[in-house]
């Protein structure tokens, strides 16, 4: 079964991958950690074939490690190898029919509590889905986002990003402070994607570009991600840093001369900058279905802080769900 793992980082676009929860959409789980004698075996029996994917698991009563390979041929493998680099099992991953590719579908209950002022705690239930297929790589939550990778290795990935968020940033009805403000429409971006994992670490560079023609603003986030498992739970916490620059600080945190009042001046921000601390938990149930777990916090530069938009300095926001692989 594809784990969710996480994208980089970046509350714009609510860093949830899938199960709430992503950062490049599959990026490798320690991969490269494999122990030189397993990784061997592997290359043995598939030559040419790319590891994208390595967990600890068990195998009638026995510790193993379940990997996930490429083919040379583009056929996806699930291989189960002992701690000595035996192999026990090896499945074919079919996916979907006619389709082909693999489906996590859920429903998650997330609770945010924003920076702009007049905002309070938000609840509401979200479902989701992350689709993958070769290359191909969708993801719903309450954004649309699409990769496609240009090449992929065990250690390195580079990919083309687009992405549709319908709902970024502050509505005017969120509070009486906000009434008066344009409404932010719904934005396309962009871009570049690459990732990297070396000695455990995932590192992620996503650099981004509005295309919608509302702010034609860019943006670039560089993220750094660990996998951990313990007592049957995988933990993938990570940190990011984004930059953001004149004209999408100005978009979602400036206010313009027919939009001030006297409580709200004017404001014309520069570029500026956040960053975030994510930690996601997930852990299988039964059959199919995992339960994940998502909490997320984040801070600004002082061009946001600075806005009278903003009350907060940090947003916070986390979320547990139900999914269910096919």
């Amino acid at each position: 079964m594809r784990k969710i793992h996480f994208i980089p980082m970046n509350p714009a676009i609510t860093i949830i991958v899938c199960v709430l929860f992503l950062t490049g959409i599959t990026v490798l789980a320690n991969a490269d950690d494999l122990p030189p004698s397993i990784r061997e075996k592997i290359l043995q029996r598939f030559p040419g074939a790319v590891i994208t994917q390595a967990r600890p698991d068990t195998w009638k009563g026995q510790p193993v490690t379940e990997v996930e390979i490429t083919a040379s041929d583009g056929i996806e493998y699930e291989v189960t190898v002992s701690d000595g680099g035996e192999i026990l099992d090896i499945e074919e991953e079919k996916g979907l029919p006619w389709i082909g590719g693999e489906l996590t579908v859920g429903l998650a209950l997330s609770a945010e509590r924003g920076m702009y002022r007049g905002g309070e705690w938000e609840y509401e239930p979200n479902p989701f889905f992350l689709y993958h297929n070769g290359p191909l790589h969708i993801i719903c939550y309450n954004f649309i986002g699409a990769v496609v990778d240009v090449y992929r290795s065990d250690r390195f990935s580079a990919s083309l990003r687009g992405t549709l968020t319908p709902d970024q940033g502050y509505s005017p009805d969120d509070s009486d402070f906000l009434k008066g403000m344009d409404e932010l429409k719904t934005l396309y971006d962009a871009g570049l994607e690459f990732g990297t994992s070396l000695a455990g670490i995932e590192t992620g560079l996503e650099i981004m570009q509005d295309v919608s023609g509302e702010h034609d603003g860019q943006q670039a986030t560089l993220s750094f991600g660990y996998t951990l498992a313990a007592a049957g739970f995988e933990f993938n916490p990570a940190l990011s840093l984004t930059w953001m620059s004149e004209k999408v600080v100005d978009y979602f945190y400036g206010v313009s001369a027919r939009e001030a009042r006297a409580d709200r001046p004017a404001y014309s921000p520069g570029a500026s900058y956040e960053i975030g601390a994510e930690l996601l938990i997930q852990r299988p149930l039964f059959g199919n279905f995992s339960l994940v777990g998502l909490f997320e916090i984040t801070t600004f530069g002082k061009e946001i802080t600075d806005s009278p938009l903003v009350e907060k300095d940090y947003e916070i926001e986390g979320a547990i769900g139900v999914a269910y692989h096919f």
